[in-house]
């Protein structure tokens, strides 16, 4: 009787979390859609006509989220932080405190993180993994004039070290598998971006704003320098997330 009340409260408490859910986005979106005015264009056929011009970047996604709106970059990239590191301690935790009766064991040859792997995957993914993250720096350099960027690049380079964990099946040989190298990466690039925010103040220019414009560097530098900093935080903080859910690294 008592495990059926509290199953009741917990359906309950669900379905309530489920409803106030539906009602923020209701909240958010009915609005919008109600609303019968005219979009604003004012902002879009300014920066349709000048963001090349004023950024450096013909790709006007980047002049946008990294020349008009890049503290707000700054806010996005700290919100992946969290998440990364709140992950992180989930996986830590529930690593230290295994169910009652789990017993390692009981995988095949006593090693669980190799159980499903196969000689195909690992050469395959070995192979594969070099490959996709010289894509990936090139997706995140190139961000400027063509479709991608730092936090497209970062995915693809997380991806790339994520499959070369796969080939190489956690082997110390591999640096990328190791926790400490991809911690530090992302804690360096995020202080880098910090600081690269903050050069502005320095200057008296403002916080966030383009160091290299009236100099003789172009201005577009300033931001595949932003675009290089996000890559590598996004990269080695979604595959330091992702190698530990392998099980490949130490946390």
């Amino acid at each position: 009787m008592a495990d059926r009340m509290k199953n009741n409260k917990i359906s309950i408490f669900y379905k309530l979390q489920i409803f106030l859910a539906f009602a923020a986005v209701a909240a958010v979106l009915l609005p919008v859609f109600l609303n019968d005015s005219h979009w604003p264009v004012f902002a879009r056929d300014y920066l349709e006509a000048n963001g090349e011009e004023q950024t450096g970047a013909a790709n006007i996604v980047s002049s946008i989220y990294l020349g008009y709106r890049a503290y707000d970059t700054l806010g996005e990239t700290i919100v992946l932080l969290v998440a990364v590191s709140g992950t992180i301690g989930i996986i830590s935790f529930t690593g230290k405190n295994l169910a009652t009766g789990y017993n390692e064991d009981d995988f095949e040859g006593g090693n669980r993180k190799n159980r499903k792997r196969t000689v195909l995957m690992e050469v395959v993914t070995g192979k594969l993994g070099p490959v996709i993250l010289i894509f990936g720096l090139y997706v995140m350099l190139f961000g400027h004039m063509s479709p991608g960027g730092g936090f497209q690049g970062g995915v693809v380079i997380a991806s790339g070290i994520i499959f070369i964990s796969l080939g190489t099946g956690g082997s110390e040989n591999n640096i990328l598998s190791h926790s400490g190298v991809l911690a530090k990466i992302e804690a360096v690039s995020f202080l880098l971006l910090v600081l690269a925010s903050a050069i502005g103040l320095i200057t008296g220019i403002g916080f966030f704003a383009n160091p290299f414009n009236g100099n003789p560097i172009p201005p577009v530098g300033y931001i595949i320098l932003l675009n290089a900093m996000i890559g590598l935080k996004v990269g080695a903080g979604i595959a330091y997330m992702s190698v530990a859910m392998l099980g490949d690294t130490d946390l």
